[in-house]
């Protein structure tokens, strides 16, 4: 890319800068020493600023310009005239773009200067020859003829012979007429030009080509006049006859110039959106990774994920796959795209890329090695691996739908970016989703533990203090699990506990907390819940628990009773330690009048 780039900036007929509010700037090649006879490094040292240069009269006009862009779409377009270090003055054609940082202030312009003085100098030149083209009119320096239908024509001066190589006598003699000499390609318009004549004014103006006696071509302008006799016959035709051939020339030079000049305004279109593309892709994988770094969760940077990855990939669609628990299957945890992959999961083996352990794209497509988890009828697509710390944790696919190579290439290169930073942040969560799930549950039934219990609780008797809720306490003890251990062996009590907590996560709402609070007890904290709600929901719990029935091997285990001791913030305690309290009195209570019951805080 830098080599092209490069190779460009020695090819275009212009200087490619990039400027400053203050005036100054920067070249990106020495061509300006040649324009300007001042050198780079003058320029960029800032000892010598471009405004510098720039003729007073044309100052203002120049500002006036700047200052429309920046109010307006910021691409502008100025001609001014600059004196070099030998004091000539240089015609410059300036072509510039005001860039602006993410806050709309204006940053820097960067544009291209093109040197127009010898542009100038012939379209000067160009209007002196029309200049002297309307006095050689007005004392007819041109060739005046006098023309019959037939296409021959009296000359009444020698310059026929300069303009044509032929002398005088050749067309007076009718040896030799006029359309001779026309270029067969023009013989048709010059024919037409003459019948409309006939049919409007009976005047004309047309050009042509003629091939004069030495052979080149020689451009003619033609101004007639068709005259008729009285009864309205053509009598002959009268005119003068223009060498334009320095003109066309003069057309053509223009023309080439302003054809390469738009094929270099194009180059560097062409380059800066480019530039810009680049520039909004670092933007958003740098939001990206902020977004990912904020994240708590994997869910949370899923749902973030898709948009963010979509406006990396504006019309393309894709996904990411994860590993699930097993690691024996893929799972797509976030799709994005208006056709994102059909295909959710899949086996590792059905990618390429995680069995060759790099990227899989175009080259390897067009090779007949296709992944499996992709649709026949997809033929452009790109999968990454996604890696942290050695180990490949998923897969980013893309669906390119390109087809030109270099498009391919650019946004190959992008997946491998934004795979870089997924899989480093996901790779992240994943291990801080591990250690809060250690901190926080209890690795036998999966349950929360008592520290998080006790910081739950605070946190609900303060929303429910400050909203002026309640908030129901359950403590749930398994009545003589003593006498089941030893009846079943520590496997059949732990066996017994691990089916009663997903029991308790069965019959509790989604926003109520399960907690193992110790041994064979239980805490169920149920937010904005009344003391009839959750005394209902004990005895539920109570009535359910009779039919459950715990399996350890081929074995059915006895049923299990339960007692329940039930306490509501803030009518039993104001605080998560005396609202414990009370529905532990009354979890107590309940044994000793007979278990498997519930018993209400502060009844006897």
């Amino acid at each position: 890319m830098e080599q092209e780039f490069t190779m460009l900036l020695a090819n275009i007929p212009a200087i490619l800068f990039k400027g400053y509010l203050d005036g100054s700037i920067d070249f990106f090649d020495q061509k300006v020493e040649a324009l300007t006879g001042f050198s780079r490094a003058e320029f960029e040292s800032r000892r010598l600023k471009w405004t510098d240069l720039i003729l007073e009269e044309d100052r203002q006009p120049t500002k006036m310009i700047f200052l429309q862009a920046l109010k307006g779409d910021k691409a502008y377009v100025r001609e001014y005239r600059i004196k070099d270090k030998q004091g000539n003055v240089i015609w410059i054609h300036e072509r510039s773009h005001i860039v602006c940082d993410a806050g709309g202030q204006a940053e820097y312009v960067s544009g291209l200067f093109f040197d127009r003085t010898e542009q100038k100098r012939l379209e000067e030149k160009l209007r002196q020859t029309e200049k002297e083209f309307h006095i050689v009119m007005d004392n007819i320096p041109a060739v005046l003829f006098k023309g019959g239908i037939d296409g021959s024509i009296d000359t009444f001066d020698d310059k026929i012979a300069t303009l044509t190589g032929y002398p005088k006598e050749e067309f007076d003699s009718r040896r030799l007429i006029w359309t001779d000499l026309i270029f067969p390609e023009d013989l048709d318009q010059v024919k037409q030009a003459f019948i409309h004549a006939l049919k409007t004014n009976k005047s004309y103006i047309r050009e042509y080509r003629i091939r004069p006696k030495t052979g080149n071509m020689v451009w003619v302008h033609e101004r007639s006049h068709i005259v008729c006799d009285p009864e309205g016959k053509v009598a002959y035709v009268s005119g003068l006859f223009f060498d334009i051939t320095e003109r066309k020339e003069l057309e053509a030079t223009v023309a080439e110039q302003n054809s390469q000049l738009s094929e270099a305004n194009s180059r560097l279109t062409s380059w800066a959106q480019e530039l810009e593309q680049r520039n909004d892709e670092i933007s958003l994988l740098g939001r990206l990774g902020e977004l990912l770094q904020s994240c708590n969760t994997s869910e949370e940077a899923s749902l973030g994920i898709g948009q963010s990855v979509q406006n990396l990939f504006p019309g393309n669609s894709g996904a990411v796959y994860l590993f699930n628990s097993s690691h024996n299957l893929l799972e797509a945890t976030t799709l994005w795209g208006e056709a994102p992959p059909s295909e959710t999961v899949f086996a590792p083996d059905e990618c390429w890329a995680l069995r060759r352990g790099r990227p899989h794209g175009a080259t390897e497509i067009a090779a007949g090695f296709k992944c499996r988890h992709v649709q026949p009828d997809q033929t452009a697509y790109l999968c990454v691996p996604l890696v942290a710390q050695g180990e490949a944790i998923g897969v980013f696919h893309v669906l390119l739908g390109a087809t030109d190579p270099m498009q391919i290439e650019r946004k190959e290169n992008l997946a491998l970016r934004v795979s870089d930073h997924l899989g480093l942040a996901l790779a992240k969560l994943k291990l801080q989703e591990a250690l809060q799930h250690l901190s926080v549950r209890d690795p036998l039934t999966g349950l929360f533990n008592r520290r998080y219990m006790e910081e739950s609780m605070e946190r609900e008797l303060i929303r429910a203090a400050r909203q002026g809720k309640e908030v129901g306490v359950i403590m749930v003890d398994i009545d003589h699990f003593k006498r089941f251990n030893d009846t079943f062996g520590h496997d059949g009590g732990d066996a017994l506990l691990r089916k009663l907590a997903k029991f308790l996560q069965k019959h509790v709402r989604g926003s109520d907390i399960a907690c193992r609070y110790g041994g064979e007890e239980f805490t169920l904290i149920l937010p904005d819940a009344s003391l009839e709600i959750t005394q209902q929901r004990a005895e539920q719990i109570l009535a359910a628990v009779r039919d459950l029935r715990v399996q350890q091997g081929q074995k059915v285990l006895d049923p299990i009773t339960l007692s329940l001791g039930v306490a509501v913030f803030p009518g039993h305690g104001n605080t998560h330690r005396a609202l414990l309290q009370a529905a532990d009195v009354a979890l107590y209570r309940a044994k000793e009048t007979g278990r498997d019951r519930v018993c209400l805080a502060g009844k006897d």
